[in-house]
């Protein structure tokens, strides 16, 4: 495992966001302590970089040859990742630390699309004065929804259903 503590993490010499990890709190580093432990058991190689923090979250950037693939592609498998990451994270440190990943800028690419698929439904909402539901979505998803609508004085959004089937539905504003 290689000590990345002490210096700048950047994934890409070109790169202008870098993060001093000398600034992290101990939950903090407990997370990318666990990160470096679990990519370093991937092949090829895969290495954490931390990317920012906001709050208790300790956001963590995956780069590597096979990150597009593997974790970049769909949601699901970084999905299941963090989850089992946050879970091992919680039975090592007390402390309210959580790591957000992302991988080949997944999570961006992801909240632009639900943006633009949520407002081409607000406007079918609108033209057809009907609700639309969208498919069942994780909650950080379903967040980036009801924001990309909040400010709509037409339609408003809401969730239904139980988990994993939890979904949004857009309904015209009366």
């Amino acid at each position: 495992m290689t000590d990345h503590h002490a210096e700048t993490h950047e994934p890409e010499a070109d790169s202008a966001q870098t993060f001093d990890v000398s600034r992290l709190n101990p939950g903090q580093r407990a997370g990318l302590t666990l990160m470096e432990e679990i990519c370093a058991t991937m092949t090829p190689e895969v290495q954490p970089f931390v990317r920012d923090v906001q709050g208790s979250y300790l956001h963590v950037e995956l780069v590597g040859e096979s990150v597009p693939q593997t974790w970049g592609r769909s949601g699901q498998a970084l999905d299941a990742l963090q989850f089992l990451a946050n879970m091992i994270l919680a039975r090592r440190h007390a402390g309210d630390a959580r790591l957000m990943l992302d991988a080949d800028s997944y999570r961006a690419r992801r909240a632009e699309a639900l943006r633009l698929r949520a407002i081409e439904l607000a406007n079918e909402v609108k033209a057809r004065n009907e609700e639309a539901e969208l498919e069942p979505l994780p909650a950080h998803e379903r967040r980036i929804i009801h924001s990309a609508l909040a400010d709509d004085p037409d339609v408003s959004t809401y969730s239904e259903g139980d988990e994993p089937g939890r979904r949004v539905v857009i309904s015209p504003r009366r």
